[in-house]
């Protein structure tokens, strides 16, 4: 049996509780950091924070997409492409 980091009320394996204290052990806490460091890197937030942070905004924006635009498939594409192409003919018909 291990003690809580917390508290040090003894422990059994199966639970993943403590029952004094009602932390997570110290295991499934650094699951769930590592979980919710992930993402955060994969969220609309994380990305602009890491564009902000960067030393070169531009290159920053240029890889986000690129990253952004290799985790899509082939029919995402043409949609987008096709929404662009057709917000550009409502702007040049208008302008």
């Amino acid at each position: 049996m291990k003690d809580c980091k917390y508290c040090g009320h003894a422990h059994t394996p199966g639970s993943n509780v403590c029952p004094a204290c009602g932390k997570f052990y110290t295991k499934i806490a650094e699951l769930i950091a590592e979980e919710e460091a992930e993402e955060e890197r994969r969220s609309f937030q994380g990305r602009v924070k890491r564009i902000f942070q960067s030393d070169d905004i531009k290159v920053a924006v240029k890889l986000e997409f690129k990253q952004v635009i290799s985790g899509l498939s082939g029919k995402a594409k043409f949609t987008l492409f096709v929404i662009f192409v057709f917000v550009f003919a409502l702007i040049v018909t208008v302008i």
